[in-house]
């Protein structure tokens, strides 16, 4: 396995996705032990919702990379049941290492 998908409890203990207007979202820790090139694969199914409208990076652990949702050329993520999350070192280079660390996320989409 690539990596692990940790979904964060909110302030009441809850790690279920929330409710948010007409979507749910969810916070989740992505552990990245072993990284792909061309990035990991996320799935809607590993944070509790069906679909993925939407992706924030909120965090990296590692202070030297950082971290973004890829995009197709129109302008939509891998599809609407998954998204692929790239890591970057300093130098703009994809990082590679097997231990890349904790990237942190809030997914918009619905259950």
């Amino acid at each position: 396995m690539a990596h692990t998908t940790t979904i964060v409890a909110d302030h009441k203990g809850f790690t279920a996705p929330r409710v948010s207007g007409d979507e749910y979202f969810v916070d989740a820790n992505i552990n990245i032990t072993n990284y792909v090139q061309n990035g990991i694969t996320i799935t809607a199914s590993e944070l509790g919702l069906a679909t993925i409208t939407a992706v924030m990076v909120s965090g990296v652990e590692e202070e030297t990379h950082s971290a973004q949702a890829v995009l197709t050329s129109a302008g939509e993520y891998l599809s609407t049941s998954s998204f692929k999350l790239l890591l970057q070192a300093g130098t703009g280079e994809q990082s590679g290492t097997a231990d890349e660390g904790i990237v942190r996320v809030r997914v918009y989409g619905n259950l």
